[in-house]
């Protein structure tokens, strides 16, 4: 088992915050594999620190879903339950078609500001990555979703919805990487949002259908990611 150090460690961290965000991500992006071991012992020699901070970041994960501890056999990366998958998608496609119809046309200055300076990263990092999967894209994507939450005064919804995205996310994450999603489609897409956030809705706009295709594009291919990697999945 071998950590996948994607983040550089921000100096306010302490050492179980480190280990949470670090494992999580290598967990989120698939470096680590659902189902693959997690041993304490090689986690701290990896990021230099003792095994109380693992185990409490671990911990936490278990609290998420993302680790599964087993007594007196260790710890794993959970599997992905397609029935988290499901509700994840179902509240996502609901709450966020609710959301963007009522603060469509309704942002300040300052939202619009960090919505666009979000959407400019995005295209700078697909930019630097062509042709090639970006991590920091599938990152800021998800700061671009959350400001949804943020600028309706829902940011408690979003940090509640934690836990159940991160099966959904890791099935978005598979999707792309299994089935070749041009991530500049999805950066057309929040285009897209952007303008109907700006501007308000046309009449002629489906928001529902907008919200459900765009965070339901891993269905198109899921067969297919299913049936390539079904040791991934359960339920």
């Amino acid at each position: 088992m071998s950590l996948t150090i994607v983040n550089k460690r921000c100096p306010e961290e302490t050492n179980s915050d480190y280990a949470y965000r670090l494992i999580r991500r290598n967990i989120m992006n698939l470096y680590l594999k659902p189902g693959a071991v997690l041993n304490e012992a090689e986690l701290s020699e990896q990021l230099g620190m003792s095994r109380t901070p693992i185990r409490e970041a671990l911990i936490l994960l278990k609290n998420e879903g993302l680790v599964d501890i087993m007594p007196q056999r260790g710890s794993r990366v959970s599997h992905i339950s397609l029935s988290l998958v499901r509700e994840g998608y179902f509240m996502r496609r609901i709450l966020e078609t609710a959301i963007i119809q009522e603060i469509a046309g309704t942002l300040s200055s300052g939202q619009t500001k960090a919505m666009k300076n979000n959407l400019e990263l995005q295209r700078q990092e697909l930019a630097r990555n062509v042709n090639e999967l970006s991590d920091d894209f599938f990152d800021l994507d998800d700061d671009m979703h959350r400001m949804l939450y943020e600028f309706s005064n829902r940011h408690h919804i979003w940090s509640a919805l934690h836990g159940v995205n991160s099966h959904y996310d890791r099935v978005r994450y598979l999707d792309t990487a299994v089935n070749g999603v041009n991530q500049s489609v999805l950066l057309e897409n929040h285009n897209t949002l952007y303008c109907y956030l700006l501007m308000g809705i046309p009449g002629d706009v489906d928001i529902a259908k907008f919200c459900s295709d765009h965070l339901g594009r891993f269905l198109l291919d899921f067969q297919n990611t299913i049936t390539t990697y079904p040791d991934y999945f359960v339920d």
